[in-house]
């Protein structure tokens, strides 16, 4: 991302390319999966209904929490100075959730009939994933309102933009209230699952757990995504606020650890942490790389670094992915004869989707204006 706005906006980077080329591969691939249905593009079966578009969507998600985290901490709880980076927050929440909706969207066997979630008539009010389609749809129409006056800024649509203005305190608090639903539903979700998954991960604390990581994975995307843009763009790096970020990522991962350590113990699962099989392998450089090294910096001096919240949200995020990824698809896991890797059509609609998020990314911030002028910052 960087280096799409890096150089001159009247040259085009050469970044620009490949990543066009990818996206276009993934959307043409994408339609092809329409056509010909998920038997064919895909290697779903009875055994593994859930592939790596269900793994890419939990794992973005969270990361798409920044931007309720940071509307939360600069609009609710009072620190202004996080006012000066909603835009990006948003920005990367919105991309996030709507590449989670078009990945959701090609899961459907009968893709036709999607609409019928918002049908009264088909509305399951007992069913967790009904809640959290209806919360992320809902969800995406907020981002929209509150991304909304980044574009209608460049284009001279000065009316729509007061109006927005004017209830940004109803729209975001109504954002931040979804968002904490479907953030922690999620997770209520595989409560249901206690036969399936896999004891490490299983516990009944998982809405919370699940909530949690959302708010130090957004922390930590937001940390990402602004150090990029202040670099690419040559703007002087608010290292207060980098280190506030860190603060508060480092509170919510100790919350988390203190949560996942408790549950391991009082539900007697340490034996299993000290087996030398593959998931407690994984649970422990899930633990080690993306809650104890990430505190481990936060925590240090190089807190007051940018490179400290940076490099402690990369690997958060790296943590999650490993979380997700065995929620989702590896700890689910049965003994069958049958197996799933996903086929060159997922792997490439996945790859295409990201591409065009990064893509659209580095677009918004070449040309449009996404941090305000340093005298309206605490505006």
């Amino acid at each position: 991302m960087a280096a799409i706005t890096r150089s001159n906006k009247n040259n085009i980077p050469m970044v620009f390319w490949p990543l066009l080329f990818l996206t276009l591969l993934g959307v043409g691939l994408a339609i092809y999966r329409l056509v010909v249905g998920l038997g064919v593009s895909t290697n779903m079966n009875d055994h593994y209904p859930w592939g790596i578009w269900i793994t890419v969507d939990l794992f973005l998600i969270p990361v798409a929490g920044a931007a309720f985290t940071i509307s939360l901490l600069s609009y609710f709880l009072g620190r202004e100075d996080y006012h000066s980076i909603i835009r990006p927050a948003v920005l990367a929440g919105f991309i996030g959730y709507g590449i989670v909706g078009i990945l959701l969207f090609l899961d459907i066997g009968r893709w036709t009939q999607f609409y019928n979630i918002f049908v009264p008539g088909y509305i399951n009010l007992h069913s967790f994933l009904e809640e959290v389609s209806l919360c992320v749809t809902l969800y995406t129409l907020i981002l929209i309102l509150e991304i909304a006056p980044v574009f209608l800024e460049k284009w001279g649509y000065n009316v729509p933009i007061r109006w927005i203005q004017r209830g940004i305190f109803v729209i975001a608090g109504a954002g931040i209230v979804l968002s904490i639903l479907h953030q922690s539903s999620l997770g209520s979700m595989f409560l249901l699952m206690s036969h399936k998954l896999h004891p490490l991960w299983w516990t009944p604390a998982l809405p919370l757990l699940f909530y949690l990581q959302a708010v130090y994975t957004g922390l930590g995307a937001t940390a990402i995504a602004v150090k990029l843009i202040w670099r690419a763009l040559g703007l002087p790096i608010d290292r207060v606020l980098f280190r506030r970020i860190g603060q508060a990522m480092s509170i919510n991962l100790m919350l988390y650890a203190a949560i996942k350590v408790g549950d391991w113990m009082g539900a007697g699962e340490v034996p299993l942490l000290l087996k030398p099989d593959t998931f407690g392998l994984l649970a422990w450089f899930q633990f080690l790389i993306g809650i104890v090294l990430p505190l481990a910096i936060l925590l240090s001096k190089l807190v007051g670094h940018t490179s400290g919240p940076f490099w402690a949200g990369v690997f958060a995020l790296i943590g999650t992915f490993i979380e997700r990824l065995v929620v989702s698809w590896i700890g689910l896991a049965e003994p069958n004869p049958v197996s799933y890797f996903p086929s060159f059509t997922e792997i490439f609609i996945t790859i295409g989707m990201i591409a065009g998020g990064v893509l659209l990314y580095g677009v918004v911030v070449r040309y449009f204006k996404l941090f305000p002028d340093p005298e309206h910052a605490h505006a």
